[in-house]
């Protein structure tokens, strides 16, 4: 049996290295929040420009409060996402060491 403080334990139990594919998936999310963020601020700031292009379309038209609602929910959302994004770009590391970033 080997010891569990061997050096190949040690080096099992560190946690992943970012890859291409977080990265890509972490500069994606980045990207679809500020998106979101932009569309529920302009949203929140011109609740007239959502009431007049929501006119065009078959159903009802929004109302300015209706408006206001669904942009803080984009803002809310484009928060949450972005928290992804970031959390997927960050290094995590292992018990007892210091992270370089």
């Amino acid at each position: 049996m080997s010891a569990p403080s061997s050096p190949e334990n040690a080096q099992s139990a560190a946690p992943p290295r970012r890859t291409a594919g977080r990265i890509i998936g972490g500069v994606v999310l980045l990207l679809l929040a500020v998106g979101l963020l932009y569309g529920g601020i302009s949203a929140v700031a011109d609740p007239a420009a959502v009431v007049a292009s929501s006119a065009n379309t078959g159903r009802s038209a929004d109302t300015e409060a209706e408006a206001k609602i669904g942009g803080l929910l984009l803002c809310f959302f484009g928060i949450t996402v972005l928290g992804f994004g970031i959390s997927l770009l960050k290094t995590k590391s292992a018990k007892g060491t210091q992270s370089s970033t």
